[in-house]
């Protein structure tokens, strides 16, 4: 496994992140099937949850320098090498190749977050803004900033602060 798709990681740290789950409700729920992320049935699920406690602090990170310094961290942590290898027509690509077999699904999940971020910042990434959801995301290059993990957790913010507004305004 060379790179995970962004929103394959999304679920793997939400889906098995024991963090997530347990602001979920779901601590005592059985795990999705790992297809669902984008990886083999077969991948073990201590594997899934090891990586994903390992990989939520970075989007839990509070701001943008803090998600790169962890990002970093981790990184080293795993003492990936960094290959180029050439194909047929003489392009370059990378190879990023973990120190132990063990942490294969942990360096291909922070090569994508690796390259989310220094593509287009560490703000890109984060962790939800709702009352009790700590879901992590990945924001697709679009207009405003994200800071919910689904439309659900944003409109349950919006009436929440709509609610607010009302109560405030009836005193």
């Amino acid at each position: 496994m060379h790179t995970l798709e962004s929103d394959d990681l999304v679920t793997l740290v939400n889906e098995w992140g024991t963090r997530p789950r347990e602001e979920a409700g779901e601590g005592d729920e059985a795990f999705p099937d790992p297809r669902t992320a984008g990886l083999a049935a077969s991948e073990d699920t201590d594997v899934l949850v090891r990586t994903a406690d390992r990989l939520h602090p970075v989007f839990a990170a509070p701001t943008p320098r803090d998600r790169v310094r962890q990002l970093d961290r981790l990184i080293a942590e795993t003492g990936v090498t960094v290959h180029l290898r050439s194909d047929d027509a003489g392009h370059a690509h990378e190879e990023w190749v973990p120190a132990r077999s063990a942490d294969a699904l942990l360096v291909a999940a922070l090569r994508t977050l690796a390259d989310v971020v220094v593509l287009r910042g560490a703000q890109t990434i984060g962790v939800c803004g709702g009352q009790e959801c700590v879901d992590a995301w990945i924001d697709s290059p679009r207009g405003r900033p994200r800071r919910y993990c689904s439309t659900q957790c944003a409109g349950r913010a919006r009436v929440a602060a709509h609610r607010r507004r009302s109560r405030e305004d009836a005193r």
